[in-house]
């Protein structure tokens, strides 16, 4: 980059586009998505945020069958459909559809593998007028006696499917059955399996429960559920859906997409120790417990069970902003930023009864540019020179590694990745697994 009136250059290097756990690459992407599906996707309708976690046995199968991971997500959609129909029909409103946009999140708070959904749903019904117009009508609020059925629901069909697939007895045991892309890629097996039971796979810790640092001594118990307003559990199923958001609040709805899409892994979190083991810092903590501490090959092996397989969607779309929805164009088109219903939000975000679409084709464009997303993901504005604020531009893109060495070289950057000096007591011989 050449800002045009001082000639100041400046040197910004391309994404990785590493698949699954980059935090630079992870935060591009929950930005660029945020912003598609606030500006361009999500209709100006209130949505609520739904969270479906699953028992532990239940989060290997589904990290080892992408069948039943497709499965397990249909089913949370189509239960959440059919109790929002249910209610609305105590409304006046016959049928109806409702949107969803299904987040698969891979990692928990300590990088165990850790599967669960976040969904945002529209919160309530779309029905069609006999002019062809489109009628959405908002569900009231949701009490827990409600949530209840939702995931008696969800508990219950996932159980039935196990059964039926030959995973469970019809005594509730766990029955183990591989797959095929377990059995070609066993030691990849082999890592995920410890790590959702929070264990080390490899190395001479093999089998140990990860180190906690600041835990009270002796604390091997699961966390316990405590159930609160929009939280209920059942057979280790448990969905939360407390928080809603109005029509109008659209950066809130950015802020909480950009939480549904995040990556697995958080820079901030990860620090060394004088011995060089890894640490990474809990969010929240249970038993005391202030971090988790890996040594460089336990954390790697953390990270290879966080990736996600090749050509597999993590971000799915149902009811009516799937696809294969009639209603899609309609209500995509038609409700989002930069379409006519928006004259007056704060309006369209007071009214309980039913917002009236229009059919109408508005939609923005989906190309965002690389400069505007870099500034809304990490706050750094380079269309704008830092020494005199004038205008920068592109010059080129420079993509051999032999020029992009003696550049970085230079100007004093280096090629090379940062040398860390780390003291190691003892150095531990890691077994393969063929």
């Amino acid at each position: 980059l050449k800002c045009s009136d001082c000639s100041e250059s400046l040197i910004v290097a391309f994404s990785c586009k590493c698949r699954g756990f980059c935090p630079s690459c992870a935060g591009r992407r929950m930005s660029e998505r945020a912003i598609d599906l606030t500006d361009d996707v999500i209709p100006f309708v209130p949505t609520r945020h739904w969270v479906l976690s699953v028992p532990f046995e239940l989060r290997y199968w589904m990290a080892s069958d992408d069948d039943l991971l497709k499965k397990v997500n249909g089913i949370f959609c189509a239960e959440i459909n059919n109790y929002l129909r249910k209610k609305g029909r105590k409304l006046g409103v016959r049928g109806g559809e409702t949107g969803i946009v299904s987040f698969l999140q891979i990692a928990g708070g300590a990088l165990n593998l850790n599967l669960h959904y976040h969904l945002l749903v529209l919160d309530g019904l779309y029905t069609t007028e006999e002019g062809g117009s489109q009628i959405f009508t908002r569900i009231p609020g949701i009490e827990n006696d409600e949530l209840a059925c939702v995931v008696r629901g969800v508990s219950r069909r996932v159980i039935k499917d196990l059964r039926k697939t030959g995973r469970l007895s019809e005594g509730g045991e766990e029955v183990f059955i591989g797959d095929d892309r377990d059995e070609e890629h066993e030691a990849l097996s082999h890592l995920k399996r410890a790590s959702v039971s929070s264990r080390i796979a490899l190395g001479a810790r093999a089998g140990l429960r990860v180190r906690r640092i600041g835990s009270s001594f002796g604390f091997e118990e699961e966390i316990p559920k405590s159930q609160s307003y929009g939280c209920v559990s059942m057979n280790g199923f448990s969905i939360h859906a407390a928080t809603s958001i109005k029509a109008h609040e659209r950066d809130r709805l950015e802020k909480l997409l950009r939480y549904l899409g995040r990556g697995p892994v958080s820079h901030e979190r990860i620090s060394l120790d004088e011995n060089g083991n890894i640490l990474y810092e809990l969010k929240s903590s249970y038993d005391g417990a202030t971090h988790v501490m890996f040594s460089p090959m336990e954390f790697i092996e953390k990270l290879a069970s966080m990736i996600p397989p090749p050509y597999k969607h993590q971000v799915n779309y149902y009811g009516c902003l799937s696809s294969h929805s009639k209603l899609r164009p309609k209500i995509v088109g038609s409700s989002v930023v930069g379409s006519t219903v928006q004259d007056d939000p704060l309006k369209e975000g007071r009214n309980s009864d039913g917002v009236k679409v229009e059919s109408e084709d508005g939609l923005a464009p989906r190309y965002i540019p690389w400069a505007e997303l870099l500034k809304r993901t990490f706050g750094i504005d380079l269309t704008v020179c830092p020494c005199c604020g004038g205008s920068v531009r592109v010059i080129a893109a420079i993509m051999e590694a032999n020029a992009i060495n003696k550049i970085l070289d230079h100007v004093g950057l280096g090629a090379d990745p940062p040398q860390i000096g780390m003291k190691i007591d003892k150095e531990y011989v890691y077994e393969s697994f063929c």
